[in-house]
C-alpha cells in the first residue's frame, strides 16, 4: 500500500541531541524504504560544517521549497518538534513530536508523538512514544579505559545554576571536546561528571564510558524535576548520583551496568516502534 511521504522540519545537523534525533528519524525512515526528507528551519551547524551529516540518508527540500511546496504539502505528513510552535508552513498534516516536557496542547487534527513517556503531562494515560538513543554504543563504552584521573563538569542548559565549581573539574562545552571520539576518550578517563543539565545525552555518554554522574541541579528548562521524574525515563537512573555523599556515589557506581542494559534494549526496540508509528500516522492521515 502506498504511504504518504514524510517531511521532517528541523534545524541543521549539530551536537544537540534533539536535532540528531530528528535527522536520524529521517535516515531510519529512508532505510526502511519510506520516503522521508528534511526541511531545514535554521542553520545551527558549527561554522564550516555541513548542514546535514554526510553519513546519513537525509535529503533536503529547501532548494525546491518555493516552487514545489504546494504539491508536496498535498501529499506529505510533516513532523515538527514542540520546539517549532504552531504551523508556520501551513502543513495539511502535522505530527507533533514532543522532545521536551509537554507544554501547549496539540492543535486539532495533529498526531501527537512523545519522545519519552517522561514528557507527558498526564502520566496516568497511555501515550505513543518513539524514543531514539542518540548515542553510538560502539563509541561510548568503558572498554580499554585508562586510569580515571580526572573529574569533569557539564553545565549545558543549567549553567545559571552553577554557583560553585567542583575543584579541578574539566569543562565540557558545546564545542569541546570537538569530536565525539574525543569526548568518549575524555569520559573514559573520568571518575565523576558533575552535571547541571539533567536531561542531556552527555550524562548517558559519561555513564556508558564508566563514569558516575553527580547531578548538581534537577530541572529541565523552567520546570523543576525530581528523582521520580528521572525514573520515568526509558533509560532509568542507573549510574546517577543525586548527591555527592558516599552512599549515593556507591549506589551510582554499582548501577552503571543497568543503564547499558537499558540502552541496548532501547536500541533494539527503535525500529519496531518506528514501524508502529508509521502505521499509526498513515492511518491517522489516510484521507
Amino acid at each position: 500500500m502506498k504511504t504518504r511521504p514524510y517531511i521532517i522540519a528541523t534545524p541543521s545537523y549539530c551536537v544537540s541531541a534533539g536535532v540528531r534525533v530528528m535527522h536520524m528519524l529521517c535516515h531510519e525512515l529512508n532505510s526502511l524504504g519510506f520516503d522521508a526528507r528534511l526541511l531545514l528551519t535554521s542553520n545551527i551547524s558549527p561554522p564550516g560544517a555541513p548542514l546535514v551529516n554526510p553519513e546519513l540518508n537525509t535529503p533536503i527540500i529547501n532548494g525546491v521549497f518555493a516552487e514545489q511546496w504546494e504539491a508536496i504539502n498535498d501529499e506529505a505528513i510533516v513532523i515538527c518538534s514542540d520546539g517549532l510552535p504552531g504551523n508556520p508552513f501551513n502543513a495539511k498534516r502535522v505530527v507533533r513530536y514532543i522532545l521536551g516536557r509537554e507544554g501547549e496542547a496539540a492543535a486539532e487534527g495533529e498526531f501527537k508523538l512523545y519522545y519519552s513517556r517522561a514528557f507527558a503531562a498526564d502520566k496516568s494515560a497511555p501515550v505513543r512514544t518513539l524514543y531514539y538513543l542518540p548515542i553510538d554504543l560502539n563509541l561510548f563504552n568503558p572498554n580499554h579505559a585508562p586510569a580515571r584521573t580526572q573529574d569533569m563538569l557539564w553545565l549545558g542548559k543549567g549553567a545559571r545554576f552553577c554557583t560553585e565549581r567542583p575543584p579541578g573539574a574539566i569543562d565540557i562545552s558545546y564545542s569541546w571536546p570537538p569530536t565525539r571520539p574525543e569526548l568518549a576518550e575524555q569520559l573514559r578517563r573520568t571518575r565523576y561528571l558533575y552535571s547541571y543539565d539533567v536531561v542531556s545525552a552527555t550524562n548517558l555518554e559519561a555513564i556508558l564510558c564508566g563514569a558516575v554522574v553527580i547531578v548538581k541541579h534537577l530541572s529541565y528548562h523552567h520546570w523543576e524535576w525530581t528523582r521520580a521524574d528521572m525514573d520515568e525515563f526509558e533509560f532509568g537512573t542507573g549510574g546517577f548520583a543525586f548527591d555527592d555523599n558516599e552512599e549515593e556515589i556507591e549506589h551510582a557506581f554499582n548501577t552503571r551496568g543497568e543503564l547499558l542494559d537499558r540502552c541496548r534494549a532501547i536500541t533494539a526496540a527503535y525500529r519496531p516502534q518506528l514501524l508502529e508509528f508509521v502505521a499509526a500516522s498513515q492511518a491517522h492521515f489516510r484521507f
